[in-house]
């Protein structure tokens, strides 16, 4: 895969400096940086870059740079040698804004159809930054969750499309789909998330460090349901008469939101 540019990194430096505040050293903003988005970067963006001393990352050579365009575009308050990176007031409401999609929502069924990707950068290309149609259900779920999980020390991301969620807490990142189950079916809902799950886990993250999976359900899908995914290395975690349950996988991890 290639390494990460353009808005995507801008979104993601922009958003280690507001994580800190607004303002820190260089080296304060490469660590809050890596404990963010570490999970997300390529092997690539890990690549020693050529002519740099000590064999700095590709992607801390990049930061730099663009350190510096977003000093241009005023994005960044001009600073001395060694100073603290500091957002300016434009650059702190471009860091709180949502990553914006290239394009409109779309079905999942249409963006995929007939679509046989060669490798994994054919498969990222087609669905990076793409928005998939969710419904309101859905998306109440996923802030419903991720806002009562929130509590227990996670960092939550939902820019990660087309992907629901991703969770971060020290060295641990889960990647999470959220599914309704529909009309009481709930072999559909977890045969999807499965499926989504080793998915996106095989084309957005690197072998040697894989995310842990967990499947978020709108409503219980039953203990063998549970323990068939637990098999698969699935945490699960269901609303139920209106808290949160878990299986034991989600609730060693964390995963289990608190009782209110």
């Amino acid at each position: 895969m290639p390494e990460t540019h353009g808005e995507v990194l801008r979104k993601w430096l922009l958003g280690a400096v507001l994580d800190l505040g607004g303002a820190a050293p260089r080296s304060e903003v490469q660590q809050r940086f890596l404990e963010l988005y570490g999970a997300r970067l390529t092997a690539q963006d890990r690549e020693p870059r050529v002519g740099r001393p000590g064999g700095e990352a590709a992607w801390k050579n990049n930061l730099d740079s663009l350190y510096d365009v977003l000093k241009k575009q005023g994005l960044m308050e001009p600073s001395r040698r060694g100073g603290a990176w500091t957002l300016s007031d434009s650059g702190r409401a471009r860091a709180e804004q949502p990553l914006k999609p290239s394009h409109g929502p779309v079905e999942e069924e249409s963006l995929l159809q007939d679509f046989k990707p060669g490798d994994s950068s054919d498969y990222v290309a087609r669905l990076q930054g793409r928005v998939l149609k969710k419904s309101r259900k859905h998306e109440s779920l996923l802030d419903t969750y991720g806002r009562a999980v929130s509590v227990n020390g996670w960092r939550l991301s939902t820019l990660v499309r087309p992907r629901d969620l991703e969770l971060v807490r020290g060295d641990q990142v889960w990647l999470a789909e959220v599914k309704m189950v529909y009309k009481g079916n709930a072999t559909q809902a977890s045969r999807a998330a499965l499926a989504q799950l080793l998915e996106y886990r095989h084309f957005y993250y690197e072998a040697s460090t894989p995310p842990g999976l967990l499947a978020v359900f709108s409503e219980p899908i039953g203990l063998a349901l549970v323990s068939f995914l637990d098999t698969c290395g699935i945490a699960t975690v269901w609303r139920a008469d209106g808290s949160w349950h878990a299986g034991d996988r989600a609730r060693e991890a964390g995963l289990l939101p608190p009782a209110l």
